[in-house]
């Protein structure tokens, strides 16, 4: 897989969500570059990366889900 540099929109295609997703995960810290004419660039590792710190494991929320109601 090519592991290039990608605009907004081509980032957003890349992990099927908006633009404007994409725009708000800038804000909140996902990595990317700015050329000087104002263009962003965001590497599709930088963008993997930062969706990764989202992981979860579906067994522990089940988990925890379950053992907070039987506690009622």
């Amino acid at each position: 897989m090519d592991k290039g540099w990608m605009k907004v929109k081509n980032a957003a295609k890349y992990v099927d969500m908006g633009e404007r997703t994409v725009r708000e995960w800038l804000k909140q810290g996902l990595p990317f570059a700015k050329l000087r004419s104002g263009t962003v660039l965001i590497k599709r590792q930088w963008l993997d990366d930062y969706l990764s710190t989202f992981k979860t494991n579906d067994n522990e929320a089940e988990r925890i889900v379950k053992e907070v109601m039987d506690s009622f």
